[in-house]
């Protein structure tokens, strides 16, 4: 019997990536590198940062929505993909300004010198003039991009293979992967952590050896980048649950000692898919913080892993269009009432400002979301597929 190709069993595939593209064009179009100028760069970055947002809501909605577990340290990944690009960002940065310095002098400066300028620049400010063990290969690009997945990956597998062998399930493992989190927050805010504790990593939209191309065109690049890596990353979560895989990993969610007893190796089942998504997360960070231009310990607190799951809850668990339906939807809502730009309420001569109550609305959409609308907002999408053929 003939197999049904993958594009038609997943047709969401093909229109994601056509929302992507006509949606990436629009903005370029729009921009004032590119286009006619009518959108500000700062909203460029703002919608570069949502896909990269989008991309690790997907990943959630893989350990949340297909799997069963619900990680509350998924944004420990991101951070930690935000951090090792952020490595490499700073101190190739910090070596071409040290190196311009130094080049006056009689001398040319050793290898070494150049290194120990650089130790102090960016470690000055806690203290320090030694490059950590850590920045060790902060100088080569390749090997950072490298980290961005194995860091994070190895973090989650060992994490994982500890966790998934004593078979912690539930809020356990919930409370768990958030402890995870916080730990490794409180070790980054250490001074002595190598990673400039409170400080963190700051000046990451400066792009080495693009020091003449303006923010206008490099927030398209990273527009454009961040596109492309949720449009593969959708691709490869629809690609792994829509076969056996995707089929196994379900059951698991829905019955894991049946599928136990069936013979399969669960442990292994939710040890890959937890992994993947750790470095589809770190992925999504390595994107984001380059457009943001600053990351520090605050990044991996743990209301981000919780804002993430919200979003995958109102978007749409299950499904991969509804986790980056929800990313999308709430992010944007969420910067354009935290900005300032929403109108104040007047109620009852109770005056309400957005600003201050934007998280409280969130919370209870979470809660209405939870109680009288599981499926989330691409619910609708069954509802009106319904209709269509009734």
């Amino acid at each position: 019997m003939q197999r049904t190709p993958f594009i038609l069993r997943n047709p969401s595939v093909l229109i994601v990536i056509a929302v992507l593209a006509v949606f990436t064009a629009a903005v370029t179009a729009a921009s004032a590198a590119y286009g006619t100028g009518v959108m500000p760069t700062s909203m460029v970055k703002v919608l570069g940062k949502t896909l990269c947002l989008a991309l690790a809501a997907v990943a959630m909605d893989l350990v949340w929505g297909y799997l069963g577990i619900l990680s509350l340290g998924q944004m420990a990944f991101f951070a930690l993909g935000g951090y090792m690009i952020g490595q490499w960002l700073m101190y190739a940065r910090t070596e071409g300004i040290v190196a311009a310095s130094m080049a006056a002098n009689p001398i040319p400066p050793t290898p070494a010198e150049l290194q120990e300028g650089v130790a102090g620049q960016i470690f000055g400010v806690v203290g320090s003039t030694d490059l950590p063990w850590a920045w060790t290969f902060a100088h080569s690009l390749p090997a950072q991009l490298a980290l961005v997945l194995i860091v994070p990956g190895l973090l989650a597998l060992v994490f994982g293979w500890l966790a998934f062998r004593s078979r912690v399930n539930g809020v356990y493992l919930s409370i768990l992967t958030q402890a995870m989190t916080l730990a490794l927050a409180l070790w980054l805010f250490q001074n002595d952590s190598g990673f400039r504790g409170n400080n963190g990593l700051s000046g990451l939209q400066n792009i080495p050896g693009l020091e003449d191309v303006g923010q206008a065109r490099l927030s398209v690049w990273f527009l454009w980048a961040s596109a492309l890596a949720l449009a593969l990353g959708y691709v490869l979560a629809a690609w792994l649950m829509g076969g056996k895989f995707g089929s196994v990993t379900r059951a698991i969610r829905d019955d894991e000692t049946r599928v136990r007893f069936l013979g399969y190796p669960v442990e292994g089942f939710k040890l890959a898919v937890f992994t993947i998504a750790a470095m589809i997360t770190a992925i999504a960070g390595a994107l984001y913080y380059p457009q943001a231009g600053i990351i520090n310990p605050a990044e991996l607190a743990p209301i981000a892993s919780i804002y993430l799951a919200v979003w995958v809850a109102i978007g749409g668990r299950g499904r991969l269009y509804g986790a980056v339906i929800g990313a999308v939807v709430v992010s944007l809502l969420s910067s354009w009432f935290t900005g300032g730009r929403a109108p104040d309420l007047n109620i009852a001569g109770l005056r309400m400002a957005w600003v201050d109550w934007w998280q409280v609305a969130l919370g209870l959409t979470f809660v209405l979301v939870t109680l009288f609308a599981p499926k989330g907002i691409a619910g609708l999408f069954d509802i009106l597929n319904r209709k269509a053929k009734s």
